[in-house]
């Protein structure tokens, strides 16, 4: 789109219109992303030891594996957040 000019072609409505909807996008997801910022501030919620839990009423009764809907992983083990000096020696991966 031209710029310095008033008024443009009708050519560029349509871009325009696009653009338009994508700042008015951007600035919703800015917003959301400030208020979400601001509640985790604000209300001191914690995370739980493991959260990828996967809840029961996404799984079948019948297939529900304990083992595989959960993240054993070393970071996971620990309470969040990690206390200082968690580990008497540094962790190996076996």
């Amino acid at each position: 789109m031209p710029r310095r000019f008033a008024d443009y072609p009708d050519a560029y409505a349509g871009w325009n219109l696009i653009s338009s909807y994508g700042s008015f996008i951007s600035v919703s997801a800015t917003i959301l992303f400030l208020y979400t910022v601001y509640d985790m501030f604000t209300n001191d919620k914690y995370v739980g030891d493991n959260p990828w839990g996967e809840p029961l009423f996404f799984t079948d009764n019948l297939t529900y594996e304990r083992s595989t809907r959960f993240a054993y992983t070393i970071e996971w083990v620990l309470p969040t957040p990690t206390p200082h000096h968690a580990f008497d020696m540094t962790p190996t991966q076996s």
